[in-house]
């Protein structure tokens, strides 16, 4: 659970603490802004492909009720109680699709936080290390064995 205050910025940029990799989000596409007493705001930053809520397009910051269903652009949809308060909005949800970028197509219209990106890159590069250090024990086991025969 978030405390405020506390400001969230949102887009495709790498320093946003929620990031969307998706062609249709900007780079600084939005912010949430949490007071001190829990209220949550929410402020598109002047996007090309707008941020809405409940399928309203917003022009001016509001303050998010429980159960608000939050989009970014098309098709980007934000589950905000979750990342904010740690529970599921209680207004069902309609599906959507995933969207993607063009450079990366794998890429999922859920948010990824920085830290999310970071551990998982940290990770495959504590693998591929690993991954060496094993090839080199190996290929001194064989010489080792070739050479005492």
């Amino acid at each position: 659970m978030i405390k405020g205050p506390k400001i969230l910025r949102i887009g495709q940029a790498e320093e946003n603490d929620v990031r969307f990799l998706d062609s249709d989000i900007g780079p600084a596409h939005a912010e949430i802004f949490i007071d001190n007493i829990g209220n949550v705001f929410l402020t598109d930053l002047g996007s090309r492909s707008k941020t809405f809520v409940n399928n309203s397009a917003i022009s001016d910051p509001v303050i998010l009720q429980s159960g608000d269903k939050v989009r970014f652009g098309s098709s980007a949809t934000y589950d905000w109680e979750y990342y904010i308060h740690g529970r599921r909005s209680e207004r069902p949800t309609e599906p959507t699709k995933p969207s993607t970028t063009t450079s990366n197509k794998t890429s999922q219209s859920q948010p990824t936080p920085k830290r999310d990106q970071a551990t998982s890159a940290k990770n495959d590069t504590i693998n591929r290390d690993l991954w060496v250090i094993l090839g080199a024990i190996v290929l001194l086991l064989f010489l080792l064995n070739v050479i005492t025969g």
